[in-house]
């Protein structure tokens, strides 16, 4: 029973660790680049994450030391960075895709109505007999227009 103990104890100190150094933005920012990567230098590091000064790079790997490893002088994660990596990945296209969907119920709405507006025009002015002969051309073009306000909103939200 004492040995359970002292084992969970172990691992919450390790979860504890983890959570703690991933807190940290320039932490995360290395993890990110490393694991972007596969592997890093040093001074590669240092440069593309802005750190300026080697010894506050060098306080922010040992803090890492369960999440990336030094072998023959480059960086590379580790098993659990590895883990750590891919939820920072999958949390970072969650965010997007939140934003984007919650982008995107604001102003559907508008979207459809603006649509409607356009159809309804069409359709009165077919009913006046002002499109009779341009009937087939004209609903072509409404639907190309309505289309492209979609597709300008989405890749607008998508940016």
């Amino acid at each position: 029973m004492a040995k359970n103990t002292i084992g969970k104890a172990q691992e919450e100190s390790l979860e504890e660790s983890i959570f703690k150094t991933l807190n940290h933005q320039k932490r995360r920012d290395i993890l990110r680049f490393i694991g972007e990567r596969k592997e890093a230098a040093f001074t590669e590091i240092k440069n593309s994450i802005g750190i300026e000064d080697s010894p506050s790079l060098s306080y922010h790997l040992n803090a890492l030391d369960h999440l990336a490893v030094q072998k023959e002088g480059r960086y590379k994660l580790s098993e659990l960075g590895h883990t750590a990596y891919n939820l920072m990945c999958k949390t970072a296209t969650y965010t997007a895709s939140t934003s984007i969907i919650s982008s995107l119920r604001k102003e559907i709405p508008a979207i459809i109505i603006a649509n409607a507006i356009l159809w309804a025009v069409a359709i009165f002015f077919q009913f006046e007999g002002r499109l009779h002969q341009m009937t087939t051309y004209s609903f072509a073009v409404l639907w190309f227009i309505s289309n492209i306000i979609l597709y300008s909103k989405l890749k607008r939200i998508r940016k």
